[in-house]
């Protein structure tokens, strides 16, 4: 719940109906923002895990191997793994640049990016879910608002008659 919200509550203040409708909306766009970073962050999350049991699993010797073309798979090619290949790993350290690492020193590092992903992506969903319920919260506040103005004319038209 917006401070605004429950500190007016609290204080047993009014809280106009366009100061509710206006958090509402705010809160909508809200949601939709944290949705999309979200759906970016746990792409990212599924990708990494990929990519560390892709390494985790491969073959220490010499093997033909077949590698993806885009994520999608839609082609792969043949591909041999080079001898002594798990001590030449290249792993994306942050801000576009590249170690040459052993495998367990690659596969640290993504377990660690991993882990900094997890983290966001629980804060995201935590921020998510808070805002989604008092948005929630809104809205039956003004369905109660609406469905009393509903009433009200109703019964106006009522005593008209």
């Amino acid at each position: 719940m917006s401070k605004e919200v429950k500190e007016a509550e609290e204080k047993g203040s009014v809280v106009t109906l366009d100061q509710l409708i206006a958090r509402a909306e705010e809160l909508r766009e809200y949601a939709g923002a944290l949705q999309s970073a979200l759906n970016t962050y746990l792409s990212q999350y599924a990708e990494l895990q990929i990519v560390l049991d892709t390494l985790r699993n491969l073959p220490e010797n010499q093997s033909q191997i077949y590698i993806l073309l885009n994520r999608l798979g839609s082609a792969m090619i043949p591909a041999q793994l080079a001898e002594g290949w798990s001590s030449n790993v290249i792993v994306n350290i942050g801000l576009n640049y590249f170690a040459k690492v052993p495998r367990d020193q690659g596969i640290s590092i993504l377990e660690k990016r991993l882990g900094s992903v997890k983290k966001i992506v629980d804060r995201l969903q935590r921020d998510y879910k808070s805002v989604v319920e008092e948005y929630t919260y809104i809205q039956q506040i003004l369905s109660q608002v609406y469905a009393q103005i509903q009433a009200s004319q109703e019964s106006e038209k009522t005593q008209e008659r």
